[in-house]
């Protein structure tokens, strides 16, 4: 009974959100029936920890633990996996994680300090995206990276309004994400490092300094994300004491320790900490030796704001010219329309609006966290994707839609009467702006789940997509 009461104290709007996110990430989950786009290399790392062949991959190894170990518990065949035939239940987990963003983005708006009626704008509009609806459908890592770092941040913010053990019940949450975050890719890192400076910066306005509870959270936020991503490096070795195709990028002391090498003998050594180091040395050249490569569905870091560079991800031709076609693009009414809501906040700081300077800190936020996970990518020299811009998407849309809340006097509303709009026009702003992001959702949808389009219908979209 206690559990059917919590259900019920959830807001309505919560559970269709999520109801919705669930339909649209798990619709045609298994279509197409075949290998999608980078899924075959995914697929060949699971299959590695079946057979203990060593391999070697640029990103830390926690995502592909999960697909084998969710191979293992849906009882996919190694050999299948080995042979690079398609395992499209696999799909699931990422499809999992795909789903639980959207929940979470509204409660990272709440923790922020959004009313009912901004965080379900914010999360609306983000169920709605594209290229986050198409990445969460397929063996790929970009669902469940998003998802720990958003979970992570927000678990930090539910921390900071909480005294005694649930503070460090959440601040243990938010380290234990973003360790995963961290352990799947370096990318995640940022959330760790968001987490970070808020500390720093709360630490600085508090007056007297907590000393010793203040040790105790630095302990956490460090030695679990710590314990995390060395972890997850232990498992993999320990899962991977055989020669493989990647033993040819270590050191050869690292890969005398593998069986089957032939510079391996019984009793074959390495120090866990040395193999930590050399398997980071070798990541970090590789990502340096990329540098002078190109890729076709390569972008530069400042296009990804305006989606310009889609990704064709996999295409099957008919006899008629008929074609079906996956394309991680970005919704275009959405992301074009984050510039328009980022560029009211900057006229909104130029006015002085008080309504913007009410959230200033939330705002200042946001903003470091845009800054955080964009700007240092214009100093990566490798090929990148329109998927590296991501979590950038997630705080580039909080920001706009606190901005124009701000502006259209979202803000002022009782969560017991959230649907109480201030007048006509701001609820016919809101409605509008959803409406609008939902028109070209359902427009390019069948670009998001293959579905077949004459060429008429696909030159329509391409169009569209080719002329910005």
């Amino acid at each position: 009974m206690r559990a059917v009461r919590r259900w019920s104290t959830l807001p309505p709007e919560l559970l269709v959100l999520t109801a919705l996110s669930f339909l649209t990430r798990g619709w045609r989950l298994f279509t197409p029936g075949e290998i999608v786009w980078d899924e075959l290399h995914f697929e060949f790392f699971a299959s590695r920890y079946f057979n203990g062949a060593f391999y070697f991959d640029v990103h830390p190894p926690l995502g592909k633990l999960l697909f084998a170990a969710e191979a293992w518990l849906l009882r996919v065949p190694g050999q299948q996996l080995i042979d690079a035939v398609s395992a499209p239940q696999l799909r699931l987990l990422p499809a999992l994680a795909g789903a639980l963003i959207i929940p979470t983005f509204w409660y990272f708006l709440r923790e922020l300090g959004a009313n009912r009626r901004v965080a379900l704008f914010g999360a609306t509009l983000l169920l709605l995206d594209n290229a986050l609806l198409v990445l969460s459908r397929f063996v790929l890592m970009d669902s469940m990276l998003t998802w720990f770092g958003l979970a992570a941040v927000t678990a930090f913010l539910a921390a900071r309004r909480h005294d005694g053990r649930s503070r460090f019940a959440w601040l243990a949450a938010a380290a234990l994400l973003g360790g995963a975050a961290a352990s799947v890719k370096w990318t995640g890192l940022t959330a760790l490092g968001l987490m970070g400076f808020v500390w720093l910066v709360d630490l600085w306005r508090e007056r007297p300094v907590r000393v010793t509870r203040r040790l105790a959270e630095l302990l956490v936020l460090v030695a679990v994300p710590a314990a995390v991503y060395l972890g997850s490096f232990a498992v993999h070795f320990a899962l991977l004491p055989n020669e493989g195709m990647g033993t040819h990028e270590m050191s050869p002391a690292f890969a005398a320790t593998r069986v089957g090498n032939p510079a391996y003998k019984p009793g074959n050594t390495m120090p866990f900490v040395d193999e930590v180091v050399d398997l980071h040395h070798a990541m970090t050249r590789v990502n340096l030796m990329w540098a002078t490569d190109s890729n076709p569905g390569a972008s530069k870091w400042y296009t990804w704001p305006i989606s310009k560079h889609p990704v064709a991800m996999w295409t099957d031709d008919h006899a008629n010219g008929d074609r079906n076609w996956i394309l991680l693009q970005g919704n275009p009414v959405l992301w074009w329309g984050i510039l328009v809501g980022l560029a009211l906040f900057v006229v909104a700081l130029a006015l002085r609006r008080t309504t913007v300077g009410a959230h200033r800190d939330v705002l200042l936020f946001l903003l470091a966290g845009y800054v955080m996970n964009f700007v240092p990518f214009a100093f990566i020299t490798r090929p990148m994707y329109l998927y590296h811009y991501f979590f950038g998407l997630l705080y580039s849309l909080a920001l706009a839609t606190f901005a124009t809340a701000s502006l259209a006097g979202w803000h002022g509303a009782d969560d017991d009467a959230p649907w109480r709009f201030p007048s006509r026009w701001s609820r016919g702003a809101w409605l509008g702006v959803i409406a609008l992001v939902a028109v070209s959702f359902v427009y390019f949808a069948p670009l998001s789940y293959g579905t077949r389009l004459s060429p008429e219908a696909l030159w329509h979209r391409r169009w569209i997509l080719e002329r910005h």
